[in-house]
């Protein structure tokens, strides 16, 4: 038998869910482009690299978990650096890795950047749903994930990833 294309609620709770996404995210970028000069991107990588403690992520391993090309995290990598955020090294031993660290001014515009993507997120996403919708979308979203082989702890749960 024939798979039959998506219903019409199939098709509306998708075009619900990307206008959700794309407000929530404009805000967000909006307020820590306002408060901290940091785009959503910037901001994701210094906030990942601050999750990797101790282990310097490898500039593939970031792109990997920003679901970017590896061209971009470079442009990303590129204006950190430039404003001394992050410090990239490339071992004698293997010049083809190129790691990737937070510097301690890095550490410090993470943490007041934090306190606005917080403040942010809350404003837009957390004041208007209860803890157990929160968890109910976390559990649908992840099955969505791995249905279509897209969960990957590292990148999808980073929070609760603990560094190699």
């Amino acid at each position: 038998m024939k798979a039959q294309g998506a219903s019409h609620d199939q098709v509306g709770t998708w075009i619900n869910l990307q206008q959700t996404f794309r407000v929530i995210q404009a805000r967000i970028d909006d307020r820590l482009r306002a408060e901290t000069d940091l785009s959503w991107p910037e901001f994701e990588l210094l906030m990942r690299l601050e999750l990797a403690a101790d282990h310097p992520l490898q500039m593939n391993e970031i792109a990997a978990q920003l679901v970017g090309s590896p061209s971009g995290t470079t442009r990303i990598a590129d204006r950190l650096e430039k404003d001394d955020l992050i410090m990239r090294e490339t071992p004698r031993e293997n010049r083809r890795i190129v790691r990737v660290q937070l510097t301690d001014r890095g550490r410090k515009v993470l943490a007041e950047a934090k306190q606005t993507f917080h403040s942010a997120l809350q404003e837009t996403f957390g004041d208007h749903l209860r803890d157990n919708e929160v968890a109910a979308l976390r559990r649908t979203l992840r099955r969505l994930l791995e249905k279509n082989d897209a969960w990957q702890e590292a990148r999808c749960n980073p929070i609760l990833t603990k560094p190699r």
